[in-house]
């Protein structure tokens, strides 16, 4: 079987995912009936601990999902706890400068390339009873280092991000966008923005990335042409769902 990164940048279309809030394994599995390819579990905008985020990479590996973490900050005190954990990828939030994306990233790649330290008797390396040479080879080649840029200068500045060799892909956080420039994803200068930012991601050979709140702009991106492109979260899913479902009854 393909691993992560190999699946996205060879796909026709792109790949689908959701955020993880809720610390439930069960809904990480439903997730995974569902249909969706992967999953950010969300330790930034969530009170999840390292230890649930790490049995829900698990989880989540179970039925079939790739598993993605999102950091709570660029920190690098969770990443090789999450990597040992076996997680697919990595999502590093508001990041805007080359500095730290550099220096982040480098943290979860062996080394002498990278900082990341041998850790082969976790989950990642089968505790110690797999093959060493597979397990560096994951780790280094098959992880998602994604960086996640918030504002307009840093999007602008996209290629310096995506010539980092530890970098693998560059993530648009429309969200904080907005409350830096004030224009919705819709705006046509973000639709602008977003376009010459993925075209600058896909000449280097990186992942992109995109998330958003409907279907239709999901559908919107997939069209666009981004390779992993996320969609809602478990929250607003199960609450839009509840929603309607008493509307229906009450009228």
């Amino acid at each position: 079987m393909q691993d992560f990164v190999t699946q996205a940048l060879v796909r026709e279309r792109a790949m689908l995912g959701t955020w993880v809030k809720l610390p439930c394994l069960e809904v990480v599995q439903m997730l995974g009936h569902a249909g969706f390819d992967f999953v950010v579990i969300d330790m930034e905008h969530s009170p999840m601990s390292l230890q649930r985020a790490a049995e829900l990479v698990v989880c989540a590996q179970g039925v079939g999902l790739a598993a993605l973490v999102r950091l709570a900050d660029a920190g690098a005190t969770t990443i090789q706890p999450l990597l040992d954990a076996g997680a697919d990828g990595l999502l590093v939030p508001r990041v805007t400068s080359v500095a730290v994306a550099e220096a982040v990233t480098r943290k979860m790649v062996f080394a002498p390339a990278g900082e990341r330290g041998l850790g082969s008797t976790s989950r990642a390396g089968t505790w110690g009873l797999g093959d060493m040479p597979a397990y560096l080879a994951r780790g280094d080649r098959e992880c998602a280092r994604l960086v996640q840029l918030e504002d307009w200068a840093s999007l602008e500045a996209a290629a310096e991000f995506a010539a980092i060799d530890s970098v693998g892909g560059i993530f648009i956080g429309h969200g904080d966008l907005y409350l830096s420039s004030g224009k919705p994803a819709s705006d046509p200068e973000v639709r602008a923005l977003t376009g010459r930012v993925l075209a600058t991601t896909r000449a280097a050979g990186k992942l992109s990335a995109a998330a958003a709140a409907t279907p239709e702009d999901a559908r919107l991106y997939c069209d666009m042409g981004f390779l992993l492109v996320m969609v809602s979260n478990d929250l607003t899913l199960f609450g839009k769902a509840a929603l309607e479902a008493v509307g229906k009854v009450r009228g």
